[in-house]
């Protein structure tokens, strides 16, 4: 009976345990060595793209922005990504919305980041406001000036294409890329012309005069009713020296000069608002050379 209950043994654990002890060293690391290729072939075919996506770079195909206007010719997103170096951005950093929003407010076509939505599968979705060209300044002068501007462009390692071109404004006055935009479309815009001035400012920064700063938020009302009547040019009337409020001039299509005075919301007292003067243009109630900023001339036609 005794030997029947050595041969029959009821405790299964303890002889699984009483074999693992008398077996070799190396037949114990087994079971360990088969779970680590498991999970190894569960992470190479199942997780390996999850994490990818989770803790790589963004991925620039991945973000999608609000379609920008006629005048951004230029891949946008590309431009974001290679100069604030976002394949350092991981789509797992909890932050990383908020990076996304700041790089691209960093761009001169972009005015304002309204949101940034984070989607699955590592991506995002961008409502972004743009800045609209009203105006390009045109760059005139003296030859001898020109030609000290273009050696102190080069000097900076600009390019010197634009000494005697066109540089798109928006209403602000802020300096917008020059990349994409052609001939045609500088004569399109309203143009602001001052006697030998360069900007102080780089693309998506201010002007960096007052005059010119000022003629671009003039042009931002003449351009919303530019379907009714053409303003070809803006300039700057008087001294600016002995004017702290720039007072300006417009010209219409047809070479006719008036002078507007103020920039809208910046009337000198007795001077008339921006709302009475657009009126009188509108309707023609002027005389050719006048002056809109005080009481309306004889009616004229603008075309």
């Amino acid at each position: 009976m005794a030997k029947q209950s050595e041969q029959t043994d009821h405790r299964p654990i303890r002889s699984i345990l009483r074999r693992l002890i008398l077996a070799p060293a190396a037949w114990s690391l087994i079971w360990p060595m088969l779970l680590l290729i498991g999970s190894y072939l569960a992470y190479s075919r199942w997780y390996a793209e999850h994490f990818a996506q989770a803790y790589g770079s963004v991925d620039p195909q991945s973000i999608t922005i609000s379609p920008p206007h006629e005048y951004v010719r230029t891949d946008l997103v590309a431009e974001v990504y290679d100069e604030t170096r976002l394949t350092e951005l991981s789509p797992a950093d909890r932050s990383v919305t908020a990076k996304l929003a700041s790089a691209f407010a960093s761009h001169p076509w972009v005015k304002h980041v309204h949101r940034v939505r984070k989607l699955p599968s590592g991506k995002f979705e961008l409502d972004l406001d743009y800045r609209q060209p009203v105006a390009a300044f045109h760059v005139t002068g003296g030859e001898k000036w020109k030609q000290m501007i273009a050696e102190h462009l080069k000097s900076l390692g600009y390019p010197v294409s634009d000494v005697n071109g066109y540089l798109p404004l928006d209403g602000e006055g802020m300096l917008l890329p020059t990349a994409g935009l052609t001939y045609d479309d500088a004569m399109e815009l309203i143009h602001i012309e001052v006697w030998e001035l360069y900007p102080t400012g780089n693309e998506g920064t201010p002007f960096g005069d007052r005059r010119v700063e000022s003629a671009a938020l003039l042009a931002k009302l003449l351009s919303a009713v530019r379907d009714q009547i053409r303003i070809a040019k803006i300039t700057v009337s008087g001294d600016s020296r002995l004017n702290l409020v720039p007072q300006l001039e417009i010209i219409t299509g047809d070479n006719t000069h008036l002078f507007w005075g103020s920039p809208p919301g910046m009337e000198q007292p007795r001077e008339r608002d921006a709302r009475a003067k657009l009126m009188d243009l509108l309707s023609g109630n002027y005389v050719p050379g006048g002056d809109l900023s005080i009481a309306a001339g004889t009616p004229s036609s603008l075309r």
